[in-house]
């Protein structure tokens, strides 16, 4: 048994993903209609992850993935189910017929910014699936901070699914475009 889960921020990038459901297998994009992407979700390492935010007049592209449901467990753990994130299990997106499962921040802080690395690694699944080059342009022009602790383990396993991808200087990426 398999479920579908929609990807919009780090676990686009596949090599992140797989790092944590080694069955995941992408079926294609997809567009969230009447949300608006934040990096609000308030972490424990202090920085802002990837959300989804209501808004009738905007939509974000994704990345639809095929996961063994015995990998949903490890999926809710990485995503922090229950510590800020809450999974919805009937979630709607464009480009699927049938609805996905998909986490969204239930504690939020709009004064918070993504780590640069953080940032960096949705623009590359961004970039790597061929979504949207304006949103990919609205998120190079998204605020970050710099992280200061390059011991991070997650920091450091971003860089390295980037670098499996071909993505030797993550900084490149938060570059503006033109």
């Amino acid at each position: 048994m398999t479920f579908l889960y929609f990807a919009y921020g780090s676990n686009m990038l596949p090599a992140r993903l797989l790092g944590r459901c080694p069955s995941a297998r992408v079926v294609g994009t997809g567009v969230a209609r009447a949300w608006s992407l934040a990096f609000s979700k308030a972490s424990k390492d202090g920085s802002g992850k990837a959300t989804l935010v209501t808004d009738p007049n905007s939509a974000v592209p994704g990345v639809i993935f095929e996961i063994d449901l015995a990998e949903r467990e490890q999926l809710d753990r990485h995503e922090g189910v229950g510590y800020g994130y809450r999974r919805d299990d009937t979630f709607a997106i464009e480009g699927s017929s049938v609805p996905a499962s998909s986490y969204l921040g239930t504690s939020l802080d709009n004064t918070l910014r993504p780590f640069d690395w953080y940032l960096a690694t949705v623009i590359a699944g961004a970039e790597y699936h061929g979504l949207d080059t304006a949103h990919v342009a609205a998120l190079r022009g998204t605020r970050f901070v710099e992280d200061t602790e390059l011991g991070r383990r997650t920091r450091v396993e971003a860089i390295e699914a980037m670098r499996e991808h071909g993505i030797e200087d993550y900084r490149t990426l938060l570059e503006r475009l033109g």
